[in-house]
């Protein structure tokens, strides 16, 4: 016997039979050793709140890595219509979002249901409505360093993205160790009696070494 966990076993925890009767279009394909691949037409229909109703297809690829949902799949439009220019990864890769926001959504709902439902339809739903408008339905971030600052800032609830390398230092400590230093909000009191549920939240979710690595990245720019 083995505590290993079998293929099936692993397809029941990520839904992916959920995912193929609600979008028929996609199918599994073979795929190289540690990774599993869905390809087809995602077909579907979405609006956001204040906008208009959107039923549109698209031909996509994911590569999903046996590590899902720790690690994140990589998903791609395989039929030419979403240009280069569009909010894509230097692998031509869709950029459905920041890699902390995606690592929350994956934290929250670990299905690969859940993670078109909730990163991919999103973006298609915002082509298609570039397309339609030449606007995008909602903002978006910012690119490089100062995307990722303004999205920690988000994620943090702070309004001045300067004070993000301080709140992504602290959640990378130990928290008792943490909520002794100063916040960095600048309220003159220590991080334990101001932003620690935020910061120690954040921290129990994505784990310490997460924001280490952030905060190393962030201090190279």
């Amino acid at each position: 016997m083995t505590n290993a966990e079998s293929v099936r076993e692993r397809f029941v925890r990520w839904r992916l039979e959920d995912l193929l009767l609600k979008y028929p279009g996609l199918r599994l394909v073979p795929a190289t050793r540690g990774w599993v691949k869905l390809a087809g037409v995602l077909a579907f229909a979405a609006e956001r709140p204040g906008r208009e109703r959107i039923d549109d297809e698209y031909e996509v690829e994911f590569a999903v890595p046996e590590t899902f949902p720790e690690g994140v799949p990589s998903v791609r439009e395989t039929g030419q219509r979403i240009p280069s220019s569009f909010h894509k990864l230097r692998d031509g890769a869709l950029c459905l979002g920041s890699p902390t926001r995606l690592r929350f959504i994956l934290f929250e709902s670990p299905s690969l249901l859940q993670f078109v439902e909730r990163c991919v339809v999103p973006y298609l739903y915002g082509y298609s409505y570039f397309e339609m408008r030449g606007a995008l339905p909602f903002g978006e971030l910012k690119h490089g360093a100062a995307g990722i600052r303004q999205d920690f800032a988000s994620i943090f609830g702070i309004d001045q993205e300067v004070l993000v390398d301080g709140f992504v230092r602290l959640a990378s400590m130990r928290k008792r160790h943490a909520n002794r230093r100063p916040c960095p909000c600048g309220s003159r009191r220590r991080l334990g009696r101001c932003h620690h549920r935020r910061v120690n939240t954040l921290r129990d979710r994505l784990g310490r070494q997460w924001f280490s690595r952030w905060h190393a990245m962030l201090a190279k720019t």
